[in-house]
């Protein structure tokens, strides 16, 4: 019972930070509607680097909760490093953008 715990709290932390990192996403998108010309593109291009790390972390997710007791501490590691990719994606973004 403890593991189960242990993995469904890890996976759910994991979820809140998803939400939280979409909602930046979404309003990263919307000041890029604005631009235009070389930022645009620039915009667009970061923009699809997060959504890739983001479809990458939503796939761990579900990964984990299929995972066997033996696959989950592999792939919580997977998790937490595409978790990573996706956080420096968004910070990125917000560092150079704006």
């Amino acid at each position: 019972m403890a593991e189960q715990s242990r993995r469904e709290q890890f996976i759910e932390t994991l979820k809140g930070k998803l939400d939280e990192l979409n909602e930046d996403m979404d309003r990263l998108e919307k000041r890029a509607q604005d631009a235009s010309g070389d930022l645009e593109k620039k915009y667009e291009e970061q923009l699809q680097d997060m959504r890739e790390k983001r479809a990458e972390l939503k796939n761990k997710i579900s990964e984990l909760r299929a995972a066997s007791e033996a696959q989950f501490d592999r792939l919580k590691l997977e998790a937490e490093h595409a978790w990573k990719a996706f956080q420096n994606s968004v910070n990125y973004f917000r560092s150079h953008f704006k």
